[in-house]
């Protein structure tokens, strides 16, 4: 049995709550967070007997032997690194750093302490995500030559004011990208590959207009991340891939992924995939998984997630979302920003 502490009790740490509530080698023994009466609301709902402290560094000697991070991005590195630096092993949100420094401290203290860092990129293990998989893996649409993913959610100014520090580079490291659609991307290399080319634009539509009654009347700082940006890659192979997210549609739609193969391509829609083959009719398939807790949007694999990160260090495998695994995503996201930003400069 794992003793585990949760540092940041905000909303995505009650799925990591429901998770580990449910799983037999894992217990929560601590919660964490400044305000705590957010890490009073997880125990009541999943760990009674956990303690609660507002200092995340009287956690880095206690009794635990493991952590999930989940606080603003720019806490996420430096938390990870002291706590795989006093022998914990961290499960951590989603980025694993807001910029390059912060990712190689991080990566010095993986390899000096290996098979103990995951990221939470739970899409991986979606039932869409290991459909398409399975397609590809079969041949259904022959090579693969290309994807493109679009994510048109919707973020206002509540958003911003329920957590100022979203919209800040320094405490967010960015917006639609880092915040959001850093998912869909993922997915997108996934599929693809590493880029050889990346070229991306980063803007911001629709919220100076729609924080600006906040900012006015002092509830918010004025914004600084992005609500709109966009990617075009290349990759050693030839396979070329399309990017496109925002924050200023009309609601939360489906994440929508395409692979474009030699003999077809396969459309995710949300919870739909559809395999198109030339010349054959249109197959159809609605992937139904359990259900988590929080924003649907946020994807349905959070389970599988978590617990392949407990089955792989209970059995000394390498995680699939170890830093190793994933720092092609962060890479590659730090070179949209660069694109981006000078373009903007």
């Amino acid at each position: 049995m794992k003793k585990v502490g949760i540092i940041g009790c905000g909303g995505i740490a009650h799925v990591h709550g429901w998770v580990l509530a449910d799983m037999e080698n894992a217990e929560i023994a601590a919660l964490c967070d400044t305000d705590v009466t957010h890490a009073e609301k997880i125990a009541g709902a999943f760990a009674p007997g956990a303690a609660i402290v507002t200092d995340w560094e009287s956690l880095l000697d206690a009794d635990l032997d493991a952590v999930h991070i989940c606080t603003p991005h720019v806490l996420h590195a430096p938390m990870a690194t002291a706590f795989l630096e006093h022998g914990k092993a961290v499960f951590c949100e989603k980025p694993c750093a807001v910029n390059t420094e912060q990712f190689e401290a991080l990566a010095a203290a993986d390899r000096a302490h290996p098979g103990k860092l995951g990221i939470c990129f739970q899409n991986r293990y979606n039932e869409t995500t290991l459909l398409m998989d399975r397609l590809i893996a079969d041949g259904r649409i022959g090579e693969v030559l290309g994807a493109r993913g679009f994510v048109t959610w919707r973020r206002d100014a509540d958003y911003y004011v329920a957590g100022p520090w979203r919209g800040k580079l320094e405490t967010a490291g960015g917006g639609a990208l880092i915040n959001q659609s850093i998912h869909t991307l993922d997915l997108l290399l996934h599929y693809c590959g590493v880029p050889e080319q990346v070229k991306g634009s980063l803007a911001t539509h629709h919220l100076p207009e729609q924080v600006k009654g906040a900012v006015a009347t002092h509830c918010l700082p004025d914004l600084e991340v992005e609500d709109t940006v966009e990617a075009w890659m290349s990759f050693p192979d030839g396979k070329r891939a399309c990017f496109y997210a925002s924050n200023g549609y009309a609601k939360d739609a489906p994440v929508l992924i395409e692979i474009q193969g030699q003999q077809g391509r396969i459309c995710m829609n949300g919870q739909e995939v559809t395999l198109y083959r030339d010349g054959t009719a249109p197959e159809h398939f609605l992937c139904e998984q359990e259900q988590g807790i929080g924003k649907d949007y946020w994807g349905c694999g959070h389970k599988a997630c978590i617990r392949d990160f407990y089955r792989a260090l209970d059995s000394g495998e390498r995680y699939r979302n170890d830093l190793q695994g994933t720092a092609a995503t962060f890479r590659t996201m730090m070179e949209i920003y660069r694109e981006g930003r000078r373009d903007c400069g």
